[in-house]
Parts: C-alpha cells; structure tokens; sequence
C-alpha cells in the first residue's frame, strides 16, 4: 500500500469525522484535541525526543499515516507470515536453531551476531548464539567477508574444542592436467588409494581478547606414483577489543600442500563459497602435479561508529612457493564501510590495491580495485550478498616477440625477449544467493569474477567461478546430503601470454552417524579439464568412502 493511498484513505476518515460531529453520539476529540481524563482540558503536544520541541502537523500526519503502513509495523496482517518488514527480527528456520547447515542463513545469522558481540566487547557463548539464531541479535543481512586469507578463518563463534580422526579409500578413472617443467599436458588417474586425516580446532575467550586455532592434515597413499603426499593446512587468529568502537584482529594461514590437492577438491564442502574469498590472494584454482607452499599474514581494524555504520581498514602479505612453475609474493591494502540501512538491506563501498612480484622477476603486476557492497534479504529464508566494481590491472612481464625475417638472418635468431607493458580493465563480482527450506535445507549459488594470482603457468589471470549446491539433513538429521556443481576459468592477462584452464566438477555426498562419534561418508565426483594447450577435453571420475571418529566434547574441554 503506498503513501497516497494512505492518505487518501485518511481524508476519507477524516471527512467521516466532520459529518460525525453533527451527532453528539458520534463525537470524539481530534488527534490535536485529545483531552486527558482528569481536567477534560487539551493534552498538550507530544515532544520529538530528537528535537525537543513539539511535533509539528505535518509530523504528526506523518505518524498516523505510518501506523498504516506495512513497513512502519511490527506486523502485517495482509503480508506473506515469511516476509520481514523493517522492524522485525528474523528468526531461524525450524530445525536448524541448533545446529544449523554449514551457509544457511541460520549458520550466516550466528557468524553475524558473534562477529558483531566481538566488536562490542562482549564475551561469546554458545547459548549467545542460540539466541542469535532465533533473532534476538539480528545485525543485519550478512556482508561477505572482510577477513581474507588464503585459507578460510575460524568462525568467532566456534569456542568449544573439536577434532576427528578419519580414514577414507578411493578409486579414480581418467586424466586430469599436471604441470612438468612447467609444461601443461594430461596425466592419467586410473588409481586407487587410501588416505587418512585429521584435525584439531577451537577457540578460547578472554574478556577483550580471543585466540583461534585450526589444524586440518592429510596423508594420501595411491597406486599411482607420483600421487602420494600431505596436506597441512594451519589457521592462527587473534583478537583484541580495544573499546566498544575499535578491534584489531591478526590472522595467520599457513598450507603445505602436495601435488593431490587440488585433485581432492577440498573446496567444494558445505559452507565454503566461492562468493567469499578474494580471488586477488587466493589461488585456489592450481595444476594437478605442482607441491605447493604458501602463508598468508593479515592485520586490520574495525571501527563502529554507529550500530548502523562500520569501517575497516587491512592489510596482508602472502608468498606462494611451488615445485613447479612460478612462484609469487605480493602485498595487498584494503578498506571498506558498510552501513546497516534497514533490517532488510546492508549496503557499503570498498577499495583494495594490490601488488604482484614473480621470482626471478620475470613479471610484475599491479591493482586498483573499487566497487559497492549490498546484502539484502529478500525474506526470512532468502538473502543475496553482492560486491560489484571494476578493476585496473597493469603487468610488466617477459615477452618473446618474432623479429622481421631480414632480422632474424642478420642476428641468427628467430624472436627476442622484451619486457612488455599492458594494461585490461575487468569486472570485479562477487554474488551469493541463499534459500533455506523448511526441515533442514539449503540451496546456494554463488558467483565470482575478477583478479587471480594464476595458477603458476598462467601468472596474472582473470578468473571466473561460478558455483551451485543444495545441502539437506534427512531422517530426523541422522543423515546429510549434498550435491552441487561448480565451473572454474583462469585466462591470462599478459599480452604475450594469452592462454586458459577451464574445469567443471559435478558431485553427490551423504554423511550419517553411526553412534558412539564414528560417522560414515561417500562422495562421487566427476570432472571435466580444458587446456588451452590442448583441443581435447579430458575428465575423471572420483568415488570415495570412508569412516571419521570424533572424540566426546568432554575429552576436548580439557585441553
């Protein structure tokens, strides 16, 4: 209902008014009239608390015209019972109040209200985000993340001691790309194997202070040669308040990975999001057969201004080492504000630059980055989560470039190498939309598009990633299940350098517990690869299963 419609209505009521004065039965006193009980003399004029002074006329139309409106009140009688109006407080979906899926929006409401009590200075608790789930510190439509690493942080939330132990077998069939001496080509995965992991995580509060950790580990043993090896992967984050407006928080990423991992695809397990990680300093697209080391250390602060309004400024360095290609180091800068509009809608800016070195320095790039920010929840059960901007990106790298046959008999040679400047604007976008349904289910899409570190062979990329999944606890949360897709594109940015790696991956996963900690898993994968080396596209396909034990909260608590 609009505005005018309001106050056409009103003037309708109001004319009733006037012709209801004629009958003494029928009279009341005006708005501007009210008389109180004890004299019959007029109330006086209500006071604007914001102002001090008396409300004027028009203000006070505006009030009663707001009692009629859908998005000035508590609640709406003629609205869908989903949909949320600026003053209400979402609650949780039914079922996943206490323990939501890994990227619903239950799971997104905990991470919100527990990074939200940090900046205040407040303590964190698990029954605090039992309540923050059902609404009672709702902060607004979550943003996508302002902490970025090369490897996800912990939540703030996640204070309690978790770990598991597991072991999982494995088939394989197919060819997927590897890099040798920095050549691409095929490699055949007609393999089986077993691989064993664990971690270790948790999270301990002081009154201003909190220190995170998480250890994930791997060891894979295949039939096939050249396939076996570890992955570590360590996250370290601490956090201090300094008062109820400013917090510093530091994060450390460290990943020793082998040349499996990437062929794992760790990064398609509920929760994770493309949407959510800057491209810019996570290579998280790499070649089959390349050993990988990388860290990543980033500071920043949040100022709160307001409840409304929030800025953070950052900074991080990360260094990427492989056996084989290019390895890199840069330096990236940030800030951004966000500011809470309504409970509906979050909207903000945000600048980043960004400074790529290569060894032996055969390339050099820079990067200026801008855009917005906007989050807004469609309904209690649906958000959307933007970042849009653009880009510059200028390289410096090596180029071979073919002399002139006159030349090339005279120098004996047929091309010579130069150090080639360029510059390619791009599009910077990052979307997320999440829908929960009833009984424990969510569906996401995510997508991104923008600067990439490369993958090693390809150095300066512009990377493209889009994403869909759908995660549901069936037979009274005994049993998950998740299924999804995801496309992955990096192309070069160097001109003398133009070249892609393109990979599709399509997957279907149950997990149930089995009593007593011990829960068992099965995965199917399928892939698809793209060089531009190469006119054929090659794919595999992946099925595991395996078995975890998580040991009781009791034995964590004491450590």
């Amino acid at each position: 209902m609009t505005r005018a419609t309001i106050a056409i209505w009103l003037c309708l009521f109001g004319s009733f008014g006037l012709s209801a004065q004629q009958d003494p039965a029928l009279q009341a006193p005006a708005a501007g009239d009210a008389q109180t009980p004890q004299t019959g003399q007029p109330a006086p004029t209500p006071i604007n608390p914001k102002t001090g002074l008396p409300y004027t006329p028009a203000e006070l139309q505006e009030m009663e015209i707001d009692k009629y409106d859908p998005m000035k009140r508590d609640v709406d009688p003629t609205a869908d019972p989903n949909r949320l109006t600026d003053r209400q407080m979402p609650t949780a979906v039914p079922g996943q109040s206490l323990a939501p899926i890994p990227g619903s929006i239950a799971d997104m409401n905990e991470q919100q209200a527990a990074q939200a009590r940090q900046a205040n200075g407040t303590s964190l608790d698990p029954d605090a985000d039992s309540a923050a789930a059902n609404g009672a510190e709702y902060s607004g439509p979550a943003v996508l993340s302002r902490s970025y690493t090369l490897a996800r942080p912990m939540i703030p939330r996640q204070i309690q001691w978790t770990g598991n132990l597991g072991l999982n077998y494995s088939w394989n069939s197919g060819e997927a790309p590897s890099a040798v001496n920095g050549a691409t080509s095929y490699r055949s995965l007609s393999t089986h194997g077993a691989t064993a992991n664990w971690s270790i995580g948790g999270r301990h509060v002081w009154r201003r202070d909190q220190l995170g950790m998480t250890y994930i580990g791997s060891y894979s043993d295949y039939s096939l040669g050249g396939m076996n090896g570890a992955n570590q992967n360590l996250n370290l984050d601490y956090a201090h308040v300094l008062s109820r407006r400013i917090s510093f928080q530091v994060v450390e990423a460290v990943q020793d990975l082998s040349q499996n991992y990437s062929y794992e695809n760790p990064t398609l397990e509920p929760g994770n999001s493309v949407a959510n990680m800057d491209l810019a300093t996570s290579p998280n697209i790499q070649l089959l057969n390349s050993k990988t080391r990388q860290s990543s250390s980033s500071a920043s602060m949040t100022f709160v201004q307001t409840p409304r309004i929030s800025y953070n400024v950052s900074t991080a360095y990360f260094i990427i080492g492989r056996t084989e290609g290019v390895g890199m180091h840069g330096l990236q800068y940030s800030g951004d504000v966000n500011y809470r509009w309504t409970h509906k809608a979050t909207v903000g800016a945000y600048y980043s630059f960004t400074d790529y070195l290569y060894s032996h320095n055969i390339s050099t790039s820079d990067a200026h980055n801008i855009g917005l920010i906007y989050s807004y929840a469609i309904n209690r059960n649906t958000q959307i989560q933007t970042r849009l901007g653009v880009t510059r990106i200028e390289n410096l790298a090596y180029e071979a470039v073919p002399l002139p046959p006159v030349l090339q008999q005279l120098l004996g040679q047929s091309s010579v190498v130069i150090n080639a400047y360029s510059v390619r604007r791009t599009s910077d976008i990052s979307m997320q939309l999440v829908h929960d349904f009833r009984r424990s289910r969510t569906a996401s899409l995510a997508y991104a598009h923008g600067q990439s570190p490369g993958n090693g062979v390809l150095l300066t990329s512009i990377q493209q990633t889009l994403s869909a999944g759908f995660t549901a606890n069936l037979m009274h949360r005994k049993l998950q299940v998740s299924l999804g897709g995801i496309y992955s594109s990096v192309t070069s940015t160097a001109s003398g350098n133009i070249g892609f790696y393109k990979s599709e991956t399509y997957y279907v996963s149950t997990s149930r517990p089995l009593g007593r900690g011990v829960s068992a898993s099965f995965r199917v994968n399928y892939e698809r690869y793209n060089l531009s080396s190469s006119p054929l596209s090659q794919d595999s396909i992946r099925l595991s299963f395996g078995f975890a034990w998580s040991p009781p909260e009791s034995v964590l608590r004491k450590l």
